[in-house]
């Protein structure tokens, strides 16, 4: 490994350290913003810039109902009741790069990618241990209480506060068992890249059960359930199975946990939500710092209730840009997911964890455009890697018919 290689392994790697345990690490999400643009996205976006040099047009026709997205987007702020340019202008540079950067590093250095995307989840992982442990042994919460449950603050010591909430947990710990996977599955064998996945995602497994959101468990499923149906693998329905035996054991031991709260009062959020999207259902409200409180009556009570988002990613989306923003924001990723599908591409596991991360945010999702955020693990990474998964596995040598090696590693 040569000496740039080893700067640009640390480089990513302790970007990747941020991207997913920075949410935890951080009391407020400015700063970290402002460490992830100095240190990940501005030598990102010279980084992509520089590699997609050769080929701008092509890299633009590639990319094409991204950029549309992204500048719609963008410029329906103008339209906003209360625009923010400066947002929604760092969430186009951020995203955009994003995917820029994944297509670029994936041409140039891929191994060195995927190893410091597995050292980055299993950093994230460990920082996720490090809040379970100060919030059951430090604070001494009991076993049966929900991690971060009522949105409290614990201030640990002078570097551990533990501020984050449940729905940001969810939503950032979501997909990356899967993300971990996809990683190793691209790296030279080695008894540490077999053991490295497993090692996070119990890790991350455990913390989710502690987080105790019933979307999550959903999600979960929903990602390993993909698995099965695009490989054809009947090995993969184990993960599947375990899944639901962890559910099962929570009917049978404490039900409570997933019964106690109904459905959260998400279908009348949800019909208020649809009442305000159909009065500007083409092209949405145009984006804007916050939705406008959702006013209900509980269906449990009868009593009034105000919520500050839909709890729905979709109907935010919807909302927000309308069923044209939906349209384009389809556009980014479905056509790499019905590639993903072909036998020449080894991409199923990030279309597994794109599917995690689209099911979790059925339930959860808040704002449908921002820069840096928690709900990013659950939609934007997902998709820039299954994009750029995909287009790497164009550029190869399609394998031959009946080869037996395509997938081998997934």
């Amino acid at each position: 490994m040569t000496r740039k290689e080893k700067l640009l392994l640390v480089w990513m790697t302790v970007s990747f350290c941020l991207f997913f345990g920075g949410l935890l690490m951080f009391d407020r999400r400015p700063r970290l913003l402002n460490v992830l643009d100095a240190l990940f996205f501005v030598p990102a976006f010279i980084y992509a810039a520089r590699v997609h040099l050769d080929d701008v047009l092509g890299f633009l026709k590639r990319n094409l109902w991204l950029l549309v997205f992204l500048v719609f987007a963008t410029v329906s702020t103008f339209f906003a009741d209360q625009p923010n340019l400066t947002r929604f202008t760092r969430a186009f540079f951020q995203i955009f790069t994003l995917f820029a950067f994944s297509q670029a590093i994936l041409r140039t250095h891929a191994t060195l990618f995927w190893r410091a995307l597995l050292l980055g989840i299993l950093f994230g992982a460990l920082v996720a241990m490090v809040d379970f442990y100060c919030y059951y042994f430090i604070v001494d919460r009991p076993f049966s209480s929900q991690l971060y449950g009522n949105f409290e603050v614990f201030h640990i010591n002078r570097f551990i506060t533990l501020s984050t909430n449940q729905l940001y947990a969810s939503m950032y710990f979501v997909t990356l068992p899967f993300f971990a996977f996809l990683a190793a599955s691209r790296l030279p064998r080695s008894l540490m890249v077999r053991l490295a996945p497993y090692a996070a995602t119990l890790m991350i497994v455990v913390y989710l059960i502690a987080n105790q959101r019933r979307s999550t468990l959903v999600a979960l499923v929903a990602g390993c359930l993909i698995l099965p149906l695009v490989t054809l693998k009947k090995k993969l329905i184990v993960p599947l199975v375990l899944v639901g035996v962890i559910i099962g054991s929570i009917f049978v031991i404490s039900p409570d946990i997933i019964m106690e709260r109904g459905a959260s009062n998400r279908f009348a959020i949800w019909t208020e939500t649809w009442h305000a999207i159909t009065e500007h259902p083409v092209l949405g409200h145009a984006m804007a710092g916050e939705m406008p409180d959702i006013h209900i009556i509980r269906p449990d009570n009868g009593k009034p209730d105000v919520y500050s988002h839909p709890h729905n990613y979709y109907l935010s989306l919807l909302y927000y840009l309308g069923f044209a923003g939906l349209l384009l924001w389809t556009l980014i990723w479905l056509p790499a997911a019905l590639r993903s599908l072909r036998g020449e591409h080894r991409a199923h596991l990030a279309l597994a964890a794109l599917a995690t991360g689209l099911t979790a945010v059925l339930f959860d999702g808040v704002h449908p455009y921002t820069p840096f955020m928690y709900n990013w693990p659950s939609v934007w990474i997902p998709m820039a890697l299954l994009v750029a998964c995909t287009q790497r596995d164009q550029r190869a040598r399609p394998t031959p018919p009946g080869d037996g090696h395509a997938d081998a590693r997934e």
